[in-house]
């Protein structure tokens, strides 16, 4: 008899010795899709009705068991001359995949593994094995290509979940024997799968960082910001932008003297354009300028600006809006003054900090930061505006964000 092998994970294959069995069924959906549901259901007995509801959902046929019949006469047809005629059984009115015949099933695989391995407490041998195994065996999410399925996206959604929570089991186990390289491979593995999950970026950065590799974790934390922005469209996670300050943090020599540090200050101090910086520093210089606000005589506005499409271009265009921001940060930076902080609050939105004598001034500088964009983008489908506050002390516990004041005019 032949060896009979089913793959669902990343595709969809049935092999015989080897052979995929799938290319003999043609084009029929309505047969690929039994054999599907059957298997990912193989412990289930099905009724014809319940089979005819699944794969016929909005026929009102009044003959539905001659139907199923006739498909799976069909069906049983084609795999006959590959001794695969008995893959589906019917007993007693029923239909069910023939797992006596089947040597082995993905899925079904996978899931054994990654139970056990949820289990392992520390890192033996046995378990490196069976997580290098789960590694090899996912090679993508469930039925990849058959997916539109409504009833594939919550069993996809199952084995998806069970391999995130498997490998951060993996690299938790692999960090506490400082083994950064196969974290390192790991989680590169796994982002093939799931390039947006937060956690095995912040571990893949982590990783980087723990092996002295600051430039390649400064440019995976970009692309990952990045990522979020322009495919997303949402800010990344709390965790993701405050490693921002964990790779500062590794740049400079806890042991520095008084003298570099005083040098290292001054030859900043040449740099005469606002100060561009991630969210989670923008709230850390929003938080000492409101402690300032208290004991110095000094007045700082909140700014938010806003790029907004118009009707000759797609709000969804995200990857666009993303370059258009860039020019919009440009302009940023050099029309607003040393002193002054930015940072990008979304997609589409910056955030400003404008130390300043009254609400006229600020004013006139976001006028300044929006004519220069519309001089210098030369994409003409956005909308500059802004909103403006002045911060206060006493609603530091207030969003600030909240409450706008003042509107920026829009484009011509």
């Amino acid at each position: 008899m032949a060896k009979i092998e089913v793959f669902m994970l990343g595709q969809f294959s049935i092999l015989a010795d080897g052979e995929d069995v799938i290319q003999y069924l043609g084009n029929s959906k309505k047969k690929i899709s039994l054999l599907q549901y059957l298997l990912v259901n193989k412990d289930v007995k099905f009724t014809n009705f319940n089979l005819f509801e699944h794969l016929w959902p909005s026929d009102d046929s009044t003959n539905p068991e001659s139907a199923l019949k006739t498909l799976v006469s069909r069906l049983r047809k084609d795999l006959r001359p590959l001794g695969l005629g008995n893959l589906i059984s019917t007993k007693h009115g029923v239909y069910q995949w023939n797992d006596d015949i089947c040597d082995s099933v993905d899925i079904y695989t996978f899931s054994d593994l990654a139970t056990k391995a949820l289990t392992y407490s520390y890192l033996s041998e046995p378990a490196e094995k069976d997580f290098e195994k789960i590694l090899l065996l996912y090679q993508g999410d469930l039925l990849v290509g058959y997916d539109t399925e409504s009833w594939i996206v919550p069993r996809s959604m199952h084995y998806h979940t069970l391999y995130l929570n498997t490998i951060y089991k993996y690299i938790a186990l692999l960090s506490e024997e400082g083994k950064y390289n196969d974290i390192l491979r790991v989680a590169r593995r796994a982002l093939e799968i799931d390039k947006f999950d937060s956690k095995l970026n912040l571990e893949l950065m982590t990783a980087l960082l723990a092996l002295n590799l600051k430039t390649e974790a400064l440019t995976h934390y970009n692309y990952t910001v990045n990522l979020h922005y322009t495919q997303l469209g949402t800010k990344p996670s709390e965790d993701i932008l405050n490693f921002y300050k964990e790779l500062i943090k590794v740049e400079h020599d806890s042991n520095a003297s008084l003298q570099t540090i005083s040098e290292e200050l001054e030859n900043d101090d040449e740099n005469r354009s606002a100060f561009v910086c991630d969210y989670s520093i923008f709230k850390d210089i929003y938080r000492i300028n409101m402690r300032n606000l208290q004991r110095l005589d000094i007045t700082i506005f909140l700014g938010v600006i806003t790029l907004s499409s118009t009707g000759d271009a797609t709000d969804g265009d995200l990857i666009l809006l993303d370059k258009v921001m860039g020019f919009l940060e440009e302009s940023l930076r050099r029309n607003l003054r040393k002193g002054d902080t930015i940072s990008r609050y979304g997609p589409s939105q910056f955030a400003v900090l404008l130390p300043t004598a009254n609400h006229k001034t600020g004013a006139l500088a976001l006028e300044r930061v929006k004519n220069a964009f519309y001089k210098d983008c030369p994409i003409p489908n956005f909308i500059f505006s802004y909103k403006l506050k002045p911060l206060i002390y006493e609603n530091k516990g207030e969003d600030p964000f909240a409450v706008p004041v003042g509107n920026g005019g829009n484009r011509a």
